[in-house]
C-alpha cells in the first residue's frame, strides 16, 4: 500500500504508544466541504453543515482491520480498507504506529458521493480525528491533516488536502503543498451558501477523471490572472469582506474546462447573480455548484431555488439547498 506520510511525522507515529489506547471505542463525524472556490485550486476549503459523515472505530482483538459502509450512495463505496479513505487513512496510521491490535470502522455515509461536495474527504477527516483521539496520538492541525490527506488516494489516487482539511477543521482553509502548511480562518458571520446539485450521472472515478481533463500547461496571463484572484479571496476573507469575496470567486484557468460537463452552467451563475449571489462557481469537480451570499441583502433560499430552475429549464433536474460555515469535525461520543 502506497503512504506518502511526511517523515517528520511517520517518526513521531512509529514512536507512538500504541499498547493502551485511551478508548476502545470513538465516533467522529465531519461535515461536506467545497473545493477551490474559484482561482483556489487544490489550495482552498471551505466546510458546509450540510451534509455529515460519521465513521465509528472501534479497537478489535484480531489484527486485521475490518469495515462496514451504510447511508447515503453506500452501494457506491467500496468496503475494502485500501480502496476506502476512511480505511486508507486507519491502515496507513496502523502501519505507522506498528499497532498488534486491529480495527472495526463502520462508516455511514451522510455526504452524497460523486458530488464535489468532499465525500471522500469527509470519511477520511472523521477517521483521522477518531484515530487520533483513539490513541491519543496529540497531533497538531498540520500532522492531523497529513495523515486525513492520505485517504484521498484511495479516492483520486494522489495526496491532496483542500477537502480534508476543511473537513476537519472547519471555516475556510488555505493549504500550501511545497512546503505543506495550512491557514484556517473564519468566515464571515453574515455568509451563506447557496448550492445546487444537478442530477447529472458521471462516471464512478468522476474526481480523477475531470482532473485528467485539466489543461498540462498554463499561459502566463492566466496564471496571473488566477494568483490575483485567489489573493483576494484569501484577503477579503481574512477582512470579512463577502461582496469582495465575491468579486474575487472567478477562475479563468480550471472552470472554462469542468464547465463543459455541466448543462446549461453559464445560464445557472448569471441566474444566481441575478438573484443577489456575490459569487458563484463549480464545487470542487463539481457537478455541484455554490454561490456566496450575505444574508443581510439577499434570502440565500431564492438564489438556489434560481440555480435549480436554470438547471430544469435544460431539462436537468436539480436539488437545492441554503447552508452556512461549518465549525468542522468533532467527537459526537
Amino acid at each position: 500500500m502506497q503512504i506518502d506520510l511526511p517523515p517528520e511525522l511517520y517518526s513521531k507515529l512509529s514512536k507512538a504508544r500504541n499498547d493502551n489506547p485511551s478508548y476502545e471505542r470513538i465516533k467522529v463525524e465531519a461535515p461536506s466541504s467545497t473545493a477551490n472556490l474559484g482561482a483556489g485550486f487544490d489550495v482552498f476549503g471551505l466546510a458546509l453543515d450540510l451534509f455529515h459523515d460519521t465513521v465509528e472505530v472501534e479497537l478489535a482483538r484480531e489484527n486485521k482491520l475490518t469495515m462496514t459502509v451504510q447511508g447515503v450512495d453506500h452501494e457506491r463505496v467500496s468496503k475494502e480498507p485500501e480502496k476506502n479513505t476512511a480505511g486508507f487513512v486507519a491502515n496507513a496510521l496502523l502501519t505507522a504506529i506498528k499497532c498488534n491490535r486491529g480495527l472495526k470502522i463502520k462508516l455511514t455515509k451522510g455526504v452524497p458521493v460523486g458530488k464535489g461536495l468532499g465525500s471522500s474527504a469527509a470519511s477520511a477527516a472523521a477517521c483521522a480525528l477518531a484515530l487520533n483521539r483513539l490513541f491519543s496520538l496529540n497531533l497538531n492541525n498540520e500532522e492531523l491533516i497529513a495523515l486525513a490527506g492520505q485517504g484521498e488516494i484511495a479516492s483520486t489516487g494522489t495526496v491532496h488536502f483542500d477537502n480534508v482539511a476543511a473537513a476537519a477543521l472547519g471555516g475556510f482553509v488555505v493549504v500550501s503543498h511545497e512546503p505543506f502548511g495550512l491557514v484556517r480562518l473564519t468566515p464571515p458571520r453574515d455568509l451563506e451558501i447557496a448550492v445546487a446539485v444537478p442530477n447529472i450521472h458521471l462516471h464512478k472515478e468522476k474526481t480523477k477523471e475531470m482532473r485528467n481533463i485539466l489543461p498540462k500547461t498554463v499561459g502566463f496571463r492566466s496564471m496571473t490572472i488566477n494568483v490575483s484572484h485567489a489573493s483576494l479571496f484569501a484577503a477579503a476573507t481574512a477582512q470579512s469582506d463577502i461582496e469582495m469575496m465575491g468579486r474575487a470567486m472567478s477562475d479563468v484557468i480550471v472552470e472554462p474546462v469542468r464547465s463543459r460537463n455541466i448543462p446549461n452552467f453559464s445560464r445557472v451563475k448569471t441566474a444566481a447573480i441575478d438573484a443577489g449571489a456575490v459569487g458563484v462557481a463549480i464545487s470542487g469537480a463539481g457537478p455541484a455548484i455554490v454561490a456566496l451570499c450575505n444574508k443581510t441583502q439577499v434570502k440565500t433560499g431564492q438564489v438556489a431555488h434560481a440555480m435549480k430552475e436554470a438547471f430544469e429549464k435544460a431539462d436537468v433536474t436539480c436539488e437545492e439547498y441554503t447552508t452556512t460555515p461549518s465549525n468542522g469535525a468533532k467527537v459526537i461520543s
